[in-house]
């Protein structure tokens, strides 16, 4: 499961649920306050109560499937409270509130406690955050290591990309603990040939990795890659394409293989820029809702040769996105088969200062393609290489300009 990075909120889903005044459903501007309890503490317990009362109610209520896909989650949730709610402090607490919604088998059905929640605005906003500077990947339920950041902790350990995480701390990648700057942590790693690689890592203040990046490639290929759909992502999005607009690139590359997802709203706005006529972009369906989104066609639209970069940190929004494209021919994907987790959600605040997400809607695409579990698999596929992101090579990018000039044909400015 992904516990941070999933965010499709959809305007019309919020629509529909306004009368639903007894639901806190959290803004995306405002952080609360955390809660601050001593640890083994009997207001701790009192805490883990609420908030773990609070969390299986909204699943029960809100959650899409209304037989929880075949799993006795309410009578779990029962026998499973009295361990949760003995945990002596916050990490252990969530682990356990983690582990139970699980059980729904859905990536967007998650928590984030208040720790986690910062660390996510943090991110969001710009700012550096506690790290042991490695950028994970996503494998399933597995974290694999995607890169290292030079003068790291990570890196002076000797720490390689493409190792598995084993456990931090001592529990699964999954549940461990959000790391927090000055406490250090055992991190078990697997490498390639099975052998495991313990180290204690310190955490420290890492700067943020920019979430928006352009370049120019060879052959003058025009290069975006975004990680999240948000308004500040699109903001910039728009002003690269209105920039490149005016002298339109012989091909065009979207890097989404770090997209966890976002804004419904902000994806069909982004479709929009790739088509000179009104698009469908999303089927949504649940227990709230049966509706069909469309948008018209941006000023400018870029028609050009189009090539969508996947992989599996590719998710949600993301994963809509390129199955859109694809489905309506405008794009060729390139890369690795997306997580397949696209359903819609709502965010809730939880009485401690943390964040519950229940998935409440099946999306699917125009066609009635429902990527769900499946994702999508990319026209040309580009299988992990590790020894080439250690040498600071990309395959998948290489392939994806062959796809470009491919794409182009005869065109003359573009061999």
């Amino acid at each position: 499961m992904i516990r941070t990075g999933l965010r499709a909120l959809v305007a019309a889903l919020a629509l529909s649920l306004a009368a639903c005044a007894s639901i806190p459903y959290a803004k995306q501007d405002e952080l609360p306050p955390p809660v601050r309890v001593a640890d083994g503490s009997p207001e701790r317990a009192a805490l883990n109560a609420r908030v773990y009362d609070a969390a299986v109610g909204y699943a029960e209520r809100l959650f899409y499937k209304p037989d929880f896909g075949g799993v006795a989650f309410p009578e779990a949730a029962a026998s499973r409270r009295a361990d949760a709610v003995a945990q002596s402090d916050e990490d252990g607490f969530y682990a356990h509130l983690t582990e139970l919604l699980e059980l729904l088998d859905d990536d967007h059905t998650h928590t984030l406690s208040p720790v986690e929640r910062e660390m996510v605005r943090a991110r969001e906003q710009g700012e550096a955050r506690a790290g042991f500077g490695i950028v994970v990947t996503p494998r399933g339920d597995d974290r694999y290591v995607a890169l290292v950041r030079p003068g790291t902790p990570a890196a002076e350990a000797g720490v390689l990309p493409g190792w598995k995480i084993e456990t931090i701390g001592g529990r699964s990648a999954l549940l461990a603990a959000p790391p927090v700057v000055g406490r250090t942590d055992r991190v078990v790693f697997l490498d390639e040939e099975g052998v495991q690689h313990a180290m204690d890592l310190t955490a420290v203040l890492t700067p943020p990795i920019p979430r928006f990046e352009t370049r120019t490639l060879e052959d003058g290929v025009a290069y975006i890659r975004f990680d999240d759909f948000d308004r500040a992502r699109y903001d910039d999005f728009k002003s690269e394409m209105e920039r490149l607009a005016e002298n339109p690139p012989p091909g065009l590359i979207l890097d989404l293989r770090t997209n966890g997802g976002g804004l419904l709203n902000i994806e069909g706005a982004m479709t929009s820029w790739f088509f000179e006529n009104p698009q469908d972009y999303v089927v949504l369906k649940g227990r709230f809702i049966d509706r069909r989104l469309r948008v018209t066609a941006s000023e400018g639209a870029y028609t050009g040769p189009l090539v969508i970069l996947t992989g599996p940190g590719s998710a949600s929004a993301a994963e809509l996105l390129a199955g859109v494209l694809q489905e309506k021919g405008r794009a060729t994907i390139v890369g690795g088969t997306t997580r397949g987790a696209v359903t819609g959600t709502r965010a809730i605040n939880l009485p401690d200062g943390g964040l519950l997400r229940v998935g409440m809607l099946v999306m699917t695409t125009p066609g009635g393609r429902n990527l769900e579990k499946v994702g999508v698999t990319p026209d040309i596929v580009v299988a992990d290489d590790w020894r080439a992101v250690r040498e600071g090579r990309d395959p998948a990018l290489d392939a994806a300009l062959l796809a470009v000039r491919a794409s182009a044909g005869d065109r003359p400015d573009l061999p």
